[in-house]
């Protein structure tokens, strides 16, 4: 098996060598730690692990209970820090892959938490947004202010087009099943699909567009994207 590209670089060599499998518990322990840093810590070394397929069929085979931390944590931990959300995100991409690991994302309810996870950032960029659009209007707020306000919203975009680009993808490659489409559905995955197609980043519009292409099979969901105005979302 050949591993996905998640577009995360290793900080160097050295990560690779030093992580092993066989020390996975230290891993997933260290995501019980108060400091988000040591959290992360742990995560990247989980992520590492994925960079030898092999370890792929292990982790499902031999260490069950640690990928119910992993997605716990991603469930729980999702709202606070989104160093730790991209590393974990792209630790459960890679398996998504491949379909013979679907059935272990299901019963660990990625895809649900996937969905959580776009509607959450989607609501946190809709209120940043708006907050920088009033402060461009107000006179009591210098250029120098704004333009730090500004940048900080920028950064969050990105981290977000990230986010959203390896969450939807996740979701794309577990709709394969249909029943699975369907409950995506049912949660306005559509209605998500279309409000995003805002971004200017060109990887997470293609994304979207493909997975929005796949749904339009059905007739419901074109009425869907009729409803959601997705022509006048797209020329935006």
């Amino acid at each position: 098996m050949q591993r996905p590209k998640t577009g995360f670089k290793q900080k160097n060599d050295d990560d690779l060598i030093k992580t092993n499998i066989n020390f996975i518990e230290k891993y997933t322990e260290l995501l019980y730690e108060e400091k988000f840093e040591q959290k992360v810590k742990g995560a990247r070394s989980i992520l590492v692990l994925v960079a030898d397929p092999t370890n792929l069929v292990r982790l499902i085979t031999e260490y069950e209970s640690q990928l119910d931390i992993i997605s716990r944590t991603m469930k729980e931990e999702h709202k606070k820090n989104i160093e730790l959300l991209l590393h974990i995100l792209c630790f459960f991409y890679t398996f998504s892959f491949y379909e013979e690991f679907h059935q272990i994302l299901f019963y660990h309810s990625i895809g649900e938490t996937c969905l959580n996870i776009i509607e959450f950032q989607y609501a946190k960029y809709v209120i940043r947004k708006n907050e920088i659009k009033n402060k461009a209007y107000n006179t009591d707020i210098s250029p120098k202010e704004y333009q730090k306000e500004l940048d900080k919203f920028l950064f969050l975009v990105r981290k977000q087009d990230r986010i959203l680009r390896l969450a939807f993808t996740i979701l794309m490659h577990l709709a394969e099943d249909p029943k699975v489409e369907l409950k995506m559905v049912k949660r306005d995955i559509v209605g998500f699909l279309v409000k995003n197609l805002d971004r200017n980043n060109v990887n997470l519009i293609i994304i979207i567009l493909l997975f929005l292409k796949k749904l339009s099979i059905f007739a419901e969901n074109k009425e869907s994207m009729i409803r959601n105005n997705i022509l006048n979302e797209y020329m935006k």
